[in-house]
């Protein structure tokens, strides 16, 4: 056993989470592999979580897409299954959260056939339903994520079903746009980590589903492959990690792979074999200058020395923020009083 260290890394820090408890992953540290996975999986699958009834209604899935998959600054519903331009009404809260007919769907992206279409907590998740137009979903119906080769037989510009090739498997797959690949298979992570219980119940049966009975790797090995590239090609954005929040805010639990996405190499890819440790400001490798530091606090952050490589943060300022402001800099002593969901760091180790 070995523990992993980076020379050369990213380092994401993570504040101002909504009222997330500073030790909320702390039992993680010195697990790896599956005892990782399952440790997750007693994390997030908690008896506090709640879970919004599934339907259109007061506290019902409609009402908590208006909190997790509305764009704020025009009630936009956002929709990662086609390109169609639809809007909650303006009055929509006072309509008591109605749904939108065969327009608009609840989509369950991982399958409910998969897990028999019990009606349990996975049928009502958040962080795996999403708004989808109708028509698209009901094309995807039950098939599995993968990249189109063969034979299109849909493609809205966003979405493609059609046939595919693995070493496991052959038909239909749902592929959905570059920009969400990392998207889907960052929630397919999740729910094989909080559904892990549901081993004895994912329908092998049918060839299409990408689980196996077992609580780990959970997945077959060519969705492992296809997931973890999808994963690496299109990193966390900033729409999944306010999603994420807002998820938190009304479940009580969260996406861990959005948090960390690098969980998933030490759970399924090039780190099974290395100890999970959650990176602090102690670990940080001194920087090319022996006076580099960074000092982080709840609101604020300050660059005391001269900096070798740039410093990227993001910051989210607006409450449902969709698109967070990118800034580079490089000068020194200046105060950024920002409320921070992440800081990305890129530096030289010695």
């Amino acid at each position: 056993m070995k523990l992993f260290v980076l020379n050369l890394c990213l380092f994401v820090a993570f504040l101002s989470f909504a009222s997330l408890p500073e030790d909320y992953y702390a039992t993680l540290n010195g697990k790896q592999a599956a005892a990782l996975k399952t440790e997750l999986h007693y994390i997030i699958m908690q008896d506090t979580t709640r879970y919004l009834a599934y339907g259109s209604g007061i506290n019902h899935t409609w009402n908590g897409f208006y909190i997790t998959d509305r764009d704020t600054t025009n009630n936009l519903i956002l929709d990662m299954y086609s390109d169609a331009l639809r809007y909650f009404p303006s009055n929509y809260i006072e309509l008591k959260y109605p749904g939108f007919g065969k327009s608009l769907h609840i989509e369950h992206s991982l399958p409910k056939s998969w897990w028999g279409g019990h009606e349990w907590a996975a049928y009502k998740d958040l962080n795996h339903l999403y708004p989808s137009d109708g028509s698209t979903n009901t094309s995807k119906s039950n098939n599995p994520l993968g990249v189109v080769t063969g034979k299109i037989k849909k493609n809205n510009g966003v979405s493609k079903i059609g046939t595919a090739t693995y070493d496991g498997y052959s038909g239909n797959v749902f592929e959905p746009a570059d920009e969400y690949k990392g998207d889907f298979a960052r929630t397919y992570f999740y729910m094989a980590t909080a559904y892990e219980h549901y081993k004895n119940i994912w329908d092998t049966s049918n060839p299409k589903n990408m689980m196996q009975n077992n609580t780990y790797p959970v997945f077959k090995q060519w969705a492992i492959n296809l997931l973890l590239e999808w994963h690496r090609q299109d990193p966390v954005s900033t729409k999944e990690i306010i999603r994420n929040e807002k998820v938190y805010s009304i479940q009580g639990n969260r996406n861990p792979f959005i948090d960390y996405p690098e969980l998933a190499e030490y759970i399924w890819g090039n780190n099974i074999n290395d100890t999970w440790y959650i990176k602090t400001l102690d670990d940080i490798p001194t920087n090319d200058k022996s006076d580099f530091k960074l000092n982080l606090s709840d609101s604020s952050f300050i660059i005391t020395s001269e900096i070798q490589t740039p410093i990227t943060y993001t910051d989210y300022t607006s409450t449902g923020q969709l698109e967070a402001q990118e800034q580079t800099f490089t000068n020194t002593g200046k105060n950024f009083f920002k409320k921070l969901k992440r800081i990305i760091c890129w530096w030289k180790a010695r």
